[in-house]
């Protein structure tokens, strides 16, 4: 029967993503590793890893078994440390993903803090604006901004946030400040490519479908920050993503209250079915910091 130093260098090679990788920081010979984890193939009677001279890679089998393997081995973890039976130290690997202003704004300046305090905890960042499938795309936390449609998440608020449009000074200055929807339909806009439609207050206060004349559009928030400051258009952003931009002017909001259902508050996101650990804790804890002042 296999044991749980069996199950903990499975972890430990998927998470090191390699044997070498995986026996360094178990602090035993690869060849050890390698067979611990070719007695918990046999002992399942499947494969869990296909591996060559180069890397590795989780079977189907390997994939279900490690998201869940590696959740109950946290637990137990906690588990343990709960009763005075394990070190204090948060470990393991923490998947997030996040949109790219969260992380350079917010997380970043703060992530040595972070790392200094929980040093044996690793972090993978999947950072994008697009909404990643948590499950399938095995992340243990989401950070989202919006409003939620995914009832299969659990979520906890992190900070209250609307969205503005805005623009750059010099582009005003070209262009003219809009003042009604007709005047609006005709500026250039810089846009995330799903933010071309939106809804918008009419002037007797009715929610009308707009449609933005996009210069261009762009992937990437924080590149599309960067285009409204150039002055190539009216951008659609997160109030807490530029406060310091319209704080010294760099940015200046137009119109405001045009955007009908702005409230789009940031959000702390796990899979339906996922326990919480401490790794997810602290890490909330942290992301909690990072908004106080907002």
């Amino acid at each position: 029967m296999y044991s749980l130093s069996d199950l903990e260098t499975f972890i430990a090679v998927v998470e090191n993503k390699g044997i070498l990788a995986a026996a360094r920081e178990q602090r035993l010979s690869p060849a050890t590793v390698s067979h611990r984890l070719s007695k918990l193939e046999r002992e399942l009677a499947t494969v869990l890893v296909f591996r060559d001279s180069r890397r590795i890679r989780l079977s189907p089998a390997g994939e279900v078994f490690y998201s869940r393997v590696g959740a109950i081995m946290e637990a137990l973890h906690d588990a343990e440390h709960s009763i005075g039976a394990r070190s204090s130290s948060v470990s393991g690997l923490l998947r997030v993903t996040m949109p790219p202003w969260v992380f350079s704004k917010y997380v970043m300046p703060k992530l040595t803090q972070f790392e200094d305090t929980y040093p044996d905890l690793k972090l993978d960042f999947l950072i994008n604006d697009q909404f990643v499938n948590v499950v399938d795309d095995a992340q243990d936390v989401a950070i989202r901004v919006g409003q939620l449609n995914d009832s299969g998440l659990l979520s906890r608020k992190l900070v209250n946030n609307s969205r503005i449009l805005c623009a750059a000074p010099t582009y005003i200055e070209k262009y003219g400040m809009p003042t009604n929807l007709s005047e609006l339909a005709k500026h250039n806009w810089v846009c995330l490519p799903w933010q071309r439609q939106l809804k918008v207050h009419d002037e007797q206060g009715e929610i009308q479908n707009f449609n933005a004349k996009t210069r261009f559009t762009i992937s990437n928030s924080d590149n599309m920050t960067q285009a409204a400051i150039a002055g190539h258009g009216i951008a659609i952003k997160s109030r807490i993503a530029i406060n310091d931009e319209l704080a010294d002017g760099t940015l200046v909001e137009v119109m405001p209250n045009v955007m009908a259902k702005s409230d789009a508050p940031v959000w702390f996101l796990r899979p339906q079915n996922s326990l919480t650990t401490r790794k997810t804790d602290v890490f909330y804890d942290f992301m909690k910091s990072l908004f106080i002042d907002c």
